[in-house]
């Protein structure tokens, strides 16, 4: 039973993406206004970026900015009559911190950017909230600097795998208890600088391809296995 794996494209990009988009406020927002915002910021050329990213303002209760993380795969080679037994999403942590002690999970979800090879900040919207993974990864148990985060895809994330001709699989990464949630984190005064909570992971644009973002499909039938950058 052959095995699939499928890389995003790195810079400059062909057929698939992989970056992060954020909405972010100097004059902050409240939490829900946040999370619902329309989105300003994107960035799909860094070497990592964040899987979440939450950052308080210096107003009491107010949030200067949220990420997420958006992975695209260009699954067309799959054939549209395989079947697909199962499915896993490995990230690689680059750096993690939890500044505003709220011990923040992350869990993978459906991306529709407008666009499968450009990021912009408009797209930060276009992510769902029905998990692809059942099992969100706690923020004690996200690997440290280099190590692999692994996502089991369920059902559902089955089902949203893209194949034969245009197949593209999108996911996005965003914070579970409080972005996904719609539960305002405990908010602490970020005094000089930022106080913030986040996970980066490595891109494609890292120049070490062993620790790329892959996307691991058991598949039948196939008449090989494949890797596709």
């Amino acid at each position: 039973m052959p095995t699939l794996i499928f890389y995003p494209d790195a810079d400059p990009e062909t057929s698939s993406v992989d970056g992060y988009v954020a909405h972010s406020e100097a004059a902050g927002l409240t939490w829900a206004a946040l999370i619902a915002a329309a989105g300003n910021q994107a960035t799909d050329t860094s070497s990592d970026e964040p899987g979440f990213s939450i950052t308080a303002h210096a107003d009491t209760g107010k949030w200067l900015r949220n990420a997420r993380g958006i992975w695209l795969f260009d699954t067309s080679s799959l054939p549209a009559t395989a079947t697909i037994i199962s499915a896993t999403l490995s990230l690689f942590s680059s750096d993690k911190a939890d500044n505003l002690n709220i011990l923040p999970n992350i869990n993978i979800y459906s991306a529709n950017p407008a666009s499968n090879i450009a990021l912009v900040g408009t797209d930060y919207p276009s992510v769902g909230s029905i998990a692809y993974c059942d099992t969100p990864i706690s923020f004690v148990n996200l690997a440290v600097s280099g190590g692999q985060n692994d996502f089991i895809l369920n059902a559902t994330g089955i089902a949203a795998i893209g194949k034969g001709t245009g197949g593209m699989t999108k996911i996005s990464t965003r914070n579970a208890n409080y972005d996904v949630a719609g539960v305002a984190p405990a908010w602490s005064d970020p005094g000089v600088g930022l106080r913030h909570s986040m996970v980066n992971f490595i891109s494609a644009d890292i120049s070490d391809p062993t620790i790329r973002p892959i996307l691991t499909i058991l598949a039948f039938p196939c008449s090989q296995a494949y890797i596709i950058d």
